[in-house]
């Protein structure tokens, strides 16, 4: 039987190639459940799509139960396309093609329909565009270019807010019919080569992925190694972690004269840690000496666009004791309160530096401000005061990981989650379980959650702050970049 080719064989591709082969081949009993809502969370979708797009756009409905059969779900869009009718969740289908974009809108023009013709159009939290998702719309505009006899010059994306952003697909397509020859190969029955990356964390077959990959010791094994990375190792021969720990420095430089220096010296120190289990020091990392010293972390739920949980843990330096505190929104009604609340806490501060891992808090911090606004000496005091402790990791450790998420790295310093299967996407589904019962257990659930992340913050400051490079005789190679 044919396998049909739909938008979300992208998404998967980009995620994880091997999820879209387990899912026709694989065996279905070693296939982990994924709650729906986890899966909007991975994709950067909304529940209320509907609700978000009717903010802003007029259309009709597609009903629910025509999704059902698909034929039947075509001739109700083909009718109302002959409307010039804005269509939400209208199916698009030509042969093996098949795909329901969030939005089909009609605009000015030419095509078989008449003096109209269709873009398309997908609601998303985030405006920013990865290939995963530009790759859908590519798709959905193809299918329609079949339809309607002309192919959309641009296709779109629109935010909560409204706001809209667009991409000319001509400059895609090369790339697009590229990967789309790869998905098919895998659809037909190819098995992609062993390949392990964040995105296959977000699959049903992350525990398989992860073991096919070590069993062949894969070079992909190494942080931060893309497939692109991982196809010119193979071209000069470096296969597994093993040859790429044990191949000269040099060699390396001169067979890969287009990498910059520094990612091959990173890679080469990264295998050898996986080879060795230990942990390299590069550089010492410094922090400032202050009385407060603030660890803080965000919770989100991208499928209502809320900041729902602003957590930070306070430690006093003179006498080592630790407060943890918060600010909770119930609902999108009560986020200007705890961004206020926020603001009012940070122009309190004083003699203190705030810590985060990874980039989202700054991001989500600049997400408030530019929504419910803050005074520049405000938005200057928490840029000059904060420093990215992941940042801080990368540049002066080496650790024998897969990946550096805060979790895995703390968890790699003896820090220990109060629930095990506990992380950012679940924290979303339990917001919205207590979205449903107010429960306080939920409640307390989601604070540990969060509490539990910045103290594990706390770790790995403290531990990179005790650490020094060893005798240069110990070390692996530094960046002689």
């Amino acid at each position: 039987m044919e396998q049909k080719l739909t938008a979300e064989h992208f998404y998967k591709f980009f995620q994880c190639p091997h999820w879209i082969w387990y899912d026709i081949y694989g065996d279905a009993e070693k296939k982990k459940k994924v709650p729906p809502l986890l899966d909007l969370i991975h994709k950067g979708k909304m529940i209320d799509a509907h609700n978000v797009l009717s903010n802003h756009k007029q259309f009709e409905i597609i009903k629910p139960e025509m999704l059902q059969d698909l034929d039947e779900a075509l001739i109700a869009t083909l009718d109302l396309m002959k409307q010039g009718k804005n269509i939400y969740h209208g199916v698009l289908m030509d042969k093996d093609w098949v795909g329901m974009p969030d939005l089909l809108e009609a605009r000015p023009g030419k095509s078989n329909f008449g003096n109209w013709e269709y873009v398309v159009y997908d609601a998303q939290r985030s405006l920013d565009l990865g290939d995963d998702y530009k790759f859908q719309l590519i798709f959905y505009s193809l299918i329609l270019e079949r339809l309607q006899g002309t192919r959309p010059k641009e296709a779109y994306v629109i935010d909560p807010q409204g706001n809209e952003r667009s991409f000319l697909i001509d400059d895609y397509l090369d790339q697009f019919h590229l990967t789309r020859n790869q998905i098919q190969k895998i659809l037909n029955g190819e098995k992609p080569a062993p390949f392990l990356k964040s995105g296959c964390r977000r699959t049903p077959w992350y525990s398989i992925c992860l073991a096919e990959t070590q069993g062949c010791n894969d070079v992909s094994l190494v942080h931060k190694v893309s497939q692109s990375d991982q196809r010119r190792l193979y071209d000069i021969g470096i296969k597994t972690v093993d040859d790429l720990a044990n191949a000269d420095i040099e060699e390396l430089r001169n067979k890969l004269e287009d990498w910059p220096f520094d990612k091959i010296v990173r890679f080469s120190n990264q295998a050898k840690s996986l080879i060795t289990n230990e942990t390299k020091i590069l550089a010492k990392s410094s922090f400032p000496a202050v009385k407060n010293e603030v660890y803080f972390d965000i919770e989100s739920d991208p499928t209502h666009d809320i900041d729902y949980l602003l957590g930070f843990l306070i430690k006093n330096t003179e006498t080592g004791k630790t407060q943890y505190r918060y600010f909770f929104a119930k609902d999108k009604s009560e986020e200007p309160d705890i961004w206020r609340g926020f603001l009012d806490f940070l122009t309190g501060l004083d003699d203190f530096v705030i810590y985060h891992y990874a980039y989202y808090e700054r991001q989500v911090f600049d997400r408030l401000a530019l929504r419910y606004g803050a005074p520049q000496s405000l938005v200057d005091k928490f840029k000059e005061n904060t420093i990215d402790l992941h940042a801080k990791l990368v540049d002066s450790v080496v650790l024998p990981l897969y990946f550096y998420s805060l979790k895995d790295t703390a968890g790699y310093f003896g820090y220990t989650w109060n629930d095990p299967e506990a992380g950012g996407a679940e924290s979303v589904v339990w917001y919205n379980e207590w979205l449903n019962s107010h429960s306080d257990e939920m409640f307390q659930k989601l604070l540990k959650y969060n509490e539990d992340d910045v103290r594990a913050t706390m770790v790995i400051k403290e531990w990179l702050s005790g650490q020094k490079p060893h005798k240069s005789k110990e070390k692996l190679e530094t960046d002689m970049a």
